[in-house]
């Protein structure tokens, strides 16, 4: 179904009345087994920034504490406190965010949407890494990591065209803004700056952009950057339109810049991903456990 046929850009239904998997159930046995030919080399690469990552917490959340300690029986074990399921990369569930108009996913409540629906399944298929930073730059302009840009539906067709990428149903769609390796190179007033000033660059949350994703059948999608789309959230967010309208998973400040690198050398954007979210009942977020194969 495109998105012109969803009524009012809402896709409520279009996967089961209960449904709570979202564009998730476009990762079928045969699209898995089809993204298999993304890999080649065998090179693996974690997606996955620490979890004290960034430093110090943006929002104003608290650093994770890490604790050690020796049991009675004289093994070590540790534990952390103040772990924020969203503090680094990580996939927020269809419970994070709520459309003003249709409340949350599917229509369902809150609590029917908990992150366990996807960790009892798995996220699983063909990455497609469109380096938007990388192209920019190599055009002769910028995209700086810490101003609002918006990112338009006709350069991430530019990105895909250069890369040679062909759209598959059930892609998992990576964007790399650069914002990490910005942030990566800023100085420690700079970080703490972010804290509180989140301006970045992001895919736009325009009606044109979502039609493009939905038509182009991604299963999810997931940003280096803090948010997906560009802060501050100005207007219409995407969140509502693909959280919420369409459940298509978000996931932010995904550690990219490996993966990116490497495939500046060898010319291949796709690879094959596994990501399994955190199995906790009701849970908001997780931490992406992310890994991409090449």
């Amino acid at each position: 179904m495109s998105y012109r046929d969803l009524p009012d850009g809402d896709a409520r239904g279009v996967f089961g009345d209960d449904d709570a998997l979202g564009a998730l159930n476009r990762q079928t046995p045969e699209t898995i087994r089809a993204a298999r030919d993304a890999i080649v080399s065998g090179e693996m690469f974690s997606l996955n920034a620490p979890l004290n990552w960034p430093d110090p917490p943006l929002f104003n959340r608290a650093p994770v504490e890490h604790s050690v300690y020796t049991t009675g029986m004289g093994n070590r074990d540790d534990y952390l406190d103040r772990f924020y399921l969203q503090g680094s990369s990580q996939w927020y569930s269809f419970q994070h965010f709520r459309a003003p108009e249709i409340g949350f996913y599917n229509h369902l409540p809150h609590e029917d949407l908990g992150i366990e629906k996807w960790a009892r399944r798995g996220i699983a298929g063909r990455a497609v890494l469109l380096d938007v930073e990388r192209y920019v730059t190599a055009q002769g302009q910028s995209l700086n990591w810490n101003e609002r840009t918006p990112i338009g539906v006709d350069v991430l067709e530019a990105v895909r065209t250069a890369q040679g990428i062909e759209p598959r149903e059930a892609d998992i769609l990576l964007i790399r803004t650069g914002w990490t390796t910005g942030y990566e190179m800023a100085t420690t007033e700079e970080h703490e700056r972010v804290r509180t000033v989140h301006d970045s660059p992001g895919i736009e949350p325009s009606l044109e952009m979502v039609e493009y994703l939905w038509d182009w059948g991604i299963s999810a999608i997931a940003a280096d950057n803090i948010a997906v789309e560009p802060m501050p959230i100005q207007g219409p967010t995407l969140h509502a339109r693909l959280l919420a309208r369409l459940g298509v998973p978000l996931g932010e400040l995904w550690w990219l810049d490996d993966l990116a690198a490497h495939s500046a050398l060898d010319g291949r954007y796709t690879s094959f991903l596994t990501s399994a979210p955190l199995h906790l009942v009701g849970g908001v977020g997780s931490p992406a456990n992310a890994l991409a194969i090449k």
